[in-house]
């Protein structure tokens, strides 16, 4: 939930929820409570803040700093900002001054990054806007390997357990992560 991420990122324990209120979830999570508006006397439904302990997130690009520039698309800065600590998966390392949002990005302050990684092609295999799209094939083998236990069990050794780093991985996966 968007809203309880923003409330882990402003430091407050809760955030108010419209449409919760006698739905379903009141009966799945105990957690969620409800409260009156002391101003208007209205019934909201409450839900805990969100405060990751880790968040990765992905850049288009970053410097040594800290400071990235992430999909305008994507709620990164929002995580990034809410989370104890975040690491940035960036496309590129680059120098401060050329840390700018751009067109599509949103910058990320680095008071927020704890790490930067430079691994081109870190979002395979999603797409990395105006660099390179996703790799449907690779996608249409996760969704197949997810029908079994057994299946998902060898995707994952494939891609996940076996390649040592970064660079085995796309090699595995296709040469620059596309196939």
């Amino acid at each position: 939930m968007l809203l309880a991420l923003q409330a882990g990122a402003n430091g407050l324990p809760f955030t108010p929820v419209r449409g919760l209120l006698n739905s379903d979830y009141m009966k799945i999570r105990p957690d969620f409570k409800v409260i009156t508006d002391p101003y208007s006397g209205d019934d909201y439904v409450v839900v805990p803040s969100i405060v990751p302990d880790v968040a990765v997130i992905h850049a288009f690009a970053g410097a040594r700093s800290g400071a990235v520039v992430t999909d305008s698309f994507r709620n990164d800065r929002l995580l990034a900002t809410a989370a104890k600590q975040t690491i940035a998966v960036v496309e590129e390392i680059v120098d401060e001054d050329e840390v700018v949002a751009g067109r599509f990005g949103v910058y990320v302050s680095a008071v927020h990054i704890d790490a930067v990684v430079c691994a081109p092609h870190g979002a395979h295999p999603t797409s990395c806007r105006e660099r390179y799209g996703p790799d449907l094939a690779h996608l249409g083998e996760y969704m197949e390997a997810s029908k079994t236990d057994e299946a998902f069990e060898a995707y994952l050794k494939k891609y996940i357990i076996e390649p040592k780093n970064h660079d085995e991985y796309m090699r595995i996966a296709g040469a620059g992560g596309v196939r």
